[in-house]
């Protein structure tokens, strides 16, 4: 391989790694603050939820806490 492509090969992957970077530090918290968002973060942040947990899971905790999320939200909407 060449000097050449290692060096693009090299700025690639520090790109792609200072993208990563912007994405999961500040697109990410920005988005939190939509006015889509912001009312679903409210509830999470308010009833304390692990909200990471729900999508690995298809157990009936899981039903359960999508319906509160779900009524949550709706009664927030009103």
């Amino acid at each position: 391989m060449s000097e050449k492509k290692t060096l693009a090969g090299i700025a690639k992957l520090i790109m792609g790694v200072a993208g990563f970077w912007i994405a999961v530090a500040l697109v990410l918290p920005w988005m939190q603050t939509l006015p889509v968002i912001r009312p679903v973060m409210d509830i999470i942040i308010a009833a304390d939820l692990d909200a990471n947990q729900y999508f690995y899971t298809q157990s009936e905790e899981t039903f359960t806490a999508q319906s509160h999320m779900r009524s949550g939200i709706r009664r927030s909407e009103q």
